[in-house]
C-alpha cells in the first residue's frame, strides 16, 4: 500500500535523532511531519487505511482510538517502521498513548530503528510517556536495535534523570551490557556524567566490567583532562574515585 507524501525530506528518525540530540529540545523541536493544521487533516506517515487513526492520535481523540483500535492491525507501522505508540509520543499525545494502550496494542512491538516504544520514552524531554507506559505493564528491560540496548541506557544517554528513576523503580536491570560489552556505566561516562555514574555505583553497577575491547568505564570516564572540566564535573568525578577507593 503507497505511503502518503511526507511534508518534510527528512526521514522520522533523522528528525527524531535532531531532536533528541539536544537534551533539552522537546520532541519535535527540528521541524516534524505535521499531522493536523488548524483542525484540518493532512497525511500522516501511516498507510490510509491507518489515516483516521493516526489523526486521532494526534488530536487526543480518546474515544475514537477506543473504537478504532480494535480493528487496527496489532503490529500495525508506517514510515521508517514508526508504530502508533511511538506516534502518539511524537504529537506529545500521553491521553493518546493510554487510550492505545488501554485498547490493547502491544508496547513490545519492535518500531523506528527496532527498539520498543520505551526506548523512545526513556529518551525524550518528558517523563510522562514512560510514566503511562510503565503504568501498563511495559516491559522495562526490552533489547532492541542493532545494539542491543534496553530503554535505561536511552534514558543515560540523553541524561534524562526523571526517566533514569522510573526506570530503576521499575526495576529495569542496571548490569546489562549492549551488543558490543558495554553496560549503563560505560555510556555514562561516555556522555561524560560521572554524577549518574555514581548513581550507578551505588545502587549496585559492576565497576570491574569491561567491554568487548577490554575497556573498562574507568578508562573512558577518567581520560578527559581535569583542566577541562567546571567546577562541578571535577567535583562529580572526584566523587567516583573516592567511591572506588572506599569500595575496592
Amino acid at each position: 500500500m503507497p505511503m502518503p507524501a511526507r511534508p518534510s525530506p527528512l526521514s522520522l528518525p533523522a528528525v527524531l535523532g535532531l531532536a533528541l540530540t539536544a537534551a533539552t529540545a522537546p520532541v519535535g523541536a527540528e521541524k516534524m511531519p505535521t499531522t493536523l493544521s488548524q483542525g484540518t487533516a493532512v497525511s500522516t506517515p501511516f498507510p490510509s487505511a491507518l489515516q483516521p487513526l493516526a489523526q486521532a492520535v494526534a488530536e487526543g481523540d480518546t474515544d475514537t482510538i477506543a473504537r478504532l483500535t480494535p480493528a487496527a492491525p496489532p503490529s500495525a507501522h508506517g514510515q521508517d517502521n514508526v508504530t502508533l505508540l511511538e506516534w502518539a509520543i511524537w504529537n506529545r499525545r500521553a491521553d493518546s498513548l493510554a487510550a492505545l494502550l488501554q485498547a490493547g496494542l502491544d508496547p513490545a512491538i519492535p518500531g523506528m530503528d527496532g527498539e520498543s516504544v520505551a526506548h523512545l520514552a526513556a529518551s525524550v524531554d518528558d517523563p510522562r510517556y514512560l510514566q503511562v507506559l510503565i503504568g501498563h505493564g511495559a516491559a522495562v528491560d526490552l533489547t532492541g536495535g542493532k545494539a542491543g540496548r534496553t530503554p535505561i541506557f536511552r534514558a543515560v544517554q540523553s541524561r534524562r534523570s526523571a526517566q533514569f528513576e522510573l526506570l530503576l523503580a521499575a526495576g529495569a536491570d542496571i548490569n546489562r551490557s549492549d551488543a558490543m560489552g558495554n553496560t549503563l556505566l560505560h555510556v555514562a561516562a561516555e556522555v561524560g556524567d560521572a554524577g549518574r555514574v555514581l548513581q550507578l555505583l551505588e545502587a549496585g553497577a559492576n565497576p570491574d566490567a569491561t567491554n568487548s575491547r577490554g575497556v573498562s568505564f574507568q578508562t573512558l570516564l577518567f581520560a578527559e583532562d581535569p583542566a577541562r572540566l567546571n567546577a562541578k564535573g571535577r567535583a562529580e568525578r572526584q566523587a567516583v574515585q573516592d567511591w572506588l577507593a572506599a569500595n575496592r
